[in-house]
């Protein structure tokens, strides 16, 4: 009985033991979009900043346009980034992107369209860097890092400094 006592106890110091120490792995989803304005820019005002899971953050490609979507309370907040016609989103940089709405055929600028509280920019300037765009099988976006600076009306009036980063 000792004996079968004492390998009970073993055998549960052991399992205790390699439970303490094997490794956790980092599967937290990171949802986080923050954005900061200078005076005067539009539609984004001021600065905020949000994170999942208590703030709502969606991130999908529909024909072809990356869309973020922030939902947090009464606040919502929507950001399409474009590759210019004839390529499709990859990490890399877009310079000179401009105005570009999901009803809109693409053009040889990458396009660019905000969102927030039903107002909207209809002269984007933008440029946007994506560090990292990956994909599941399936086609939905499980990564993606990505930050942008925003002109509205004008390529050098008041900008709007933004990132996402999204990990499903």
């Amino acid at each position: 009985m000792k004996s079968l006592l004492r390998n009970g106890v073993l055998a549960a110091s052991t399992l205790a033991l390699g439970l303490a120490v094997a490794p956790v792995a980092s599967a937290d989803p990171v949802q986080t979009v923050v954005y900061t304005s200078e005076d005067g820019a539009w539609p984004l005002e001021g600065s905020a900043s949000y994170s999942g899971p208590g703030d709502e953050i969606r991130v999908w490609v529909n024909e072809g346009i990356l869309k973020i979507d922030v939902q947090s309370g009464f606040d919502d907040l929507r950001v399409e980034l474009s590759a210019p016609a004839g390529e499709t989103l990859h990490p890399g940089a877009y310079p000179g992107a401009r105005h570009r709405e999901s009803s809109e055929p693409a053009t040889a600028n990458p396009g660019f369209f905000t969102v927030t509280g039903n107002f909207g920019c209809g002269d984007d300037y933008a440029d946007f860097t994506i560090d990292r765009l990956d994909r599941a099988a399936d086609g939905k976006v499980t990564d993606l890092d990505a930050t942008f600076v925003q002109h509205c009306g004008t390529p050098d009036g008041p900008a709007t400094h933004g990132e996402a980063h999204f990990h499903a």
